[in-house]
């Protein structure tokens, strides 16, 4: 397993928690201001990239890290979209833009290096009831198998 990946993870956290303490980190260069409607925005996303850079930095090795590093590339394509129209001017929408593609490739590239199939995804395979909605929902019917004993 690469070190590249949980370095980026751990990278992200760190930025997201500097955005949720102070966000003009985010909203300053993305020319959104220093509104309440802004620095709510700058937190919350603060407070997602937070989660999602501790996910990448923390997860398991195999399927759980490749998830979360896909979550990550389809966050910052959409960051793209969304802080990309919500830019004041042509320049800074060029700028906003090319940033967040900057990381959704810098992200897919992590994703790359995990995709040797690692011994942790000998044996994964999908439920089909994780697609049912009501298997969620009742916490007491997710028996978990590793191995030959129920965790």
């Amino acid at each position: 397993m690469s070190w590249f990946p949980r370095a980026l993870g751990a990278a992200t956290a760190v930025y997201s928690a500097a955005v949720i303490a102070k966000p003009q980190v985010l909203t300053g260069p993305t020319g959104l201001g220093d509104s309440p409607a802004s620095r709510t925005l700058g937190t919350a996303v603060g407070v997602r990239d937070l989660v999602s850079g501790l996910a990448v930095a923390l997860a398991p090795s195999g399927v759980p890290l490749r998830l979360a590093l896909l979550t990550r590339v389809a966050m910052d394509i959409g960051d793209s979209v969304v802080l990309g129209l919500a830019a004041p001017d042509r320049a800074t929408r060029a700028k906003v833009v090319g940033i967040a593609l900057g990381w959704a490739a810098i992200n897919a590239l992590a994703l790359l290096a995990t995709r040797a199939k690692s011994a942790d995804d000998e044996g994964w395979q999908w439920d089909p009831r994780w697609s049912d909605p009501s298997y969620w929902a009742d916490p007491a019917s997710w028996d978990r198998v590793r191995g030959d004993q129920a965790v």
